[in-house]
C-alpha cells in the first residue's frame, strides 16, 4: 500500500501498542494518513513562504480552538 517501507513499519509499530481489538481499524486509518502525508507536495515558494513564517519571531500563533474555528469558516465558505 506504501512506497515507503520506513513509515509504514513505524506506522505499524505504534498500532500494535494497541488493544487488538482496535488494531485492525487503527491500521488502516493510520496508514490511509501515512500515505496521504507523502503524497502532499509543496511548491518551491510554498516551501519558502512556510520558513519566511516560521522564522518570524513575532509569528502570531493560534490556539487549538482558533484554529478549529478557522477550520470551520473554510469548510463553510463554499471553496
Amino acid at each position: 500500500m506504501l512506497d515507503y517501507p520506513h513509515d509504514k513499519a513505524v506506522a505499524l509499530r505504534q498500532v500494535e501498542q494497541l488493544p487488538e481489538a482496535e488494531q485492525d481499524a487503527a491500521a488502516g486509518a493510520l496508514l490511509d494518513y501515512v500515505k496521504h502525508m507523502h503524497d502532499m507536495r509543496l511548491t518551491d515558494a510554498q516551501v519558502a513562504e512556510v520558513r519566511r513564517r516560521r522564522a518570524d519571531p513575532n509569528r502570531k500563533l493560534l490556539s487549538h480552538e482558533e484554529a478549529r474555528e478557522r477550520i470551520a469558516r473554510l469548510g463553510s465558505s463554499g471553496a
